[in-house]
């Protein structure tokens, strides 16, 4: 019974021997993971649908996953209260594209040691575009509220039609309806300047314009 304790004991020491330069490794690229989904995170908020790309390049474009076709890049939106983001992997270099929260995507970002939020920027500088955000998320509102599937549009555009996601092909929007009980809405981001279009509640819409200090739904 003592030789199967001090078995087990020196089976344990080994264990945790071990796992010693594993959990020093994982560190040493857990930062440099962050500091390039913050790499990305700022190059994806400069991308629109009509940016040169390569094909089968893959980004966040509006909010939205993107992938380059023909030099150009075909969006997919998100699903309602999600945007496009970059994070950074866990177990292995390198970083991901994936729908997420802003915050939640700040918070693993955060979780690497680097500092600067989503983007890189610091959080205190967030008020100064904050508001801004929220009348744009109007703006962008009052907009979709008078366009149809046979409004004219630029090829690539991105809006909100008929309460579905649109997007211009040819001249015209094809829209994508959203799932019951959604609607399609422009949203203020809350990390970086910019607004994003997601199927979402008008309840949930108005809770987070107001949050900015920009009002209501559509100003």
């Amino acid at each position: 019974m003592r030789f199967c304790s001090l078995l087990l004991f020196a089976s344990s020491l080994a264990g945790l021997a071990a796992a010693g330069p594993m959990v020093r490794k994982r560190a040493s690229f857990g930062l440099q993971n962050g500091q390039e989904a913050q790499r990305l995170n700022a190059k994806f908020a400069s991308l629109s649908a009509s940016s040169p790309c390569t094909a089968g390049e893959v980004a966040c474009v509006g909010g939205a996953f993107a992938q380059c076709l023909d030099g150009k890049f075909v969006t997919f939106p998100c699903s309602g209260g999600l945007t496009c983001v970059a994070l950074p992997l866990v177990n292995s270099p390198g970083t991901s594209i994936t729908c997420d929260t802003e915050a939640d995507a700040a918070e693993r970002i955060a979780r690497t040691g680097a500092s600067g939020g989503l983007r890189g920027r610091e959080i205190e500088a967030r008020a100064e575009f904050l508001l801004q955000n929220g009348k744009d998320a109007q703006a962008l509102n009052r907009k979709f509220k008078s366009l149809h599937a046979d409004s004219p549009c630029q090829d690539g555009e991105n809006a909100c039609v008929d309460g579905g996601f649109g997007q211009c092909v040819g001249g015209k929007f094809v829209v994508a309806p959203c799932n019951t009980g959604l609607t399609c809405f422009a949203l203020p981001l809350v990390l970086s300047p910019g607004t994003s279009l997601v199927c979402d509640t008008e309840a949930d819409v108005q809770a987070r314009i107001a949050a900015t200090g920009a009002g209501g739904l559509l100003g």
